[in-house]
């Protein structure tokens, strides 16, 4: 039986290529591939520390993109919609507990130099991973989730947070809720404590759309 010790050795301790070519996660049931997802997102800033900024990297990339399938467990109707909002809540605990200790505060949409690797899904982690599309299927409200742990991110103090929150909010306005979301990054605009004037620019490209 795959326990969490070695489940969470074979999703961040493999390399990507491993990991996708093993039966080992195929193995586990819904259930069981949810709780380990979210236990891991629970204790991220203490479960990753055993692991290089690389394996965190590609570890986290398996976890919420559809590349290993680990993601849509959180899709599975046998677990409660309680369960479910709450494990995508848990995104503010990876964001605070990991990607805000373990990032550099340098800029990814800038390619500025001295970035670690977990800067890489920091950046891309809502361009990649298909939570934010799911939209509000009745019993959870994925894409208002979403919204709610990108504000938590925006108003944190890596600057590479705040890029990946403004990174996501710039896609998730291309599938709804533009006004809102617009509203969003102009109170982050106004009230925002950063020396980075980068950061106010690419935020009014958010705005609009605009980001790649």
């Amino acid at each position: 039986m795959l326990t969490y010790e070695k489940w969470l050795n074979c999703v961040f301790g493999s390399s990507v290529n491993q990991v996708l070519s093993s039966s080992r996660l195929n193995e586990l049931d819904a259930n069981t591939t949810f709780e380990f997802f979210y236990t891991t997102l629970l204790h991220s800033g203490s479960e990753l520390l055993r692991f290089s900024d690389k394996q965190v990297n590609n570890g986290l990339y398996l976890m919420f993109s559809s590349s290993a399938n680990i993601i849509y467990a959180l899709k599975e109707p046998s677990i409660s919609a309680q369960a479910r909002t709450a494990a995508i809540r848990a995104i503010k605990i990876l964001y605070t507990n990991c990607f805000e200790k373990r990032t550099r505060p340098v800029l990814s949409h800038l390619d500025e130099p001295g970035a670690s690797s977990i800067n890489s899904i920091c950046y891309m982690l809502w361009d990649m991973t298909p939570i934010n599309t799911w939209g509000n299927k009745g019993d959870c409200e994925y894409f208002e989730l979403s919204l709610e742990v990108l504000e938590f991110a925006l108003h944190l103090k890596n600057p590479a947070c705040i890029e990946s929150a403004l990174h996501g909010l710039g896609h998730m306005g291309s599938f709804g809720s533009n006004h809102r979301i617009y509203r969003m990054i102009d109170d982050w605009i106004k009230q925002a404590q950063t020396s980075r004037p980068e950061l106010l620019q690419y935020a009014a490209l958010a705005q609009q759309g605009y980001i790649l």
